[in-house]
């Protein structure tokens, strides 16, 4: 049974409220998917993680971390945390959905940025 609540509609939330789109991503205890809302049509990301993953690994801390950073800022450089919850064997955290990635993603891809890349993303930080 899934039970957080959505901080802006004050109701439970859970895994059915969204429509799956496209797996976008991998990772250690779970994966990334663009999904949906239902209700409103708009498209999200939805980072689904393993709990007992998140034990084996010992990384419930930084899971916990994560969610409290993205709840917590309203930065336009950390993507905004729309929805958390969680059922018996899932964690969740619902986020906007930024097309094109994230920047860790890109040096990962480019490995070394162009002198001007680095300056565009440089300016950016500044503003």
């Amino acid at each position: 049974m899934s039970i957080l609540i959505c901080s802006f509609r004050r109701q439970k939330v859970t895994v059915k409220d969204f429509e799956p789109i496209a797996i976008i991503g991998r990772g250690a205890f779970g994966e990334v998917r663009v999904c949906r809302i239902k209700e409103t049509g708009e498209i999200v990301a939805m980072k689904k993680m393993n709990k007992s993953e998140m034990v084996y690994k010992n990384q419930i801390a930084h899971v916990r971390a994560e969610r409290d950073v993205l709840a917590q800022s309203a930065n336009p450089w950390i993507v905004e945390l729309k929805f958390s919850f969680q059922d018996d064997k899932m964690l969740y955290l619902v986020m906007e959905y930024l097309a094109g990635g994230d920047l860790m993603t890109l040096l990962m891809k480019k490995d070394i940025l162009s002198e001007y890349e680095a300056k565009f993303y440089i300016a950016e930080a500044v503003i």
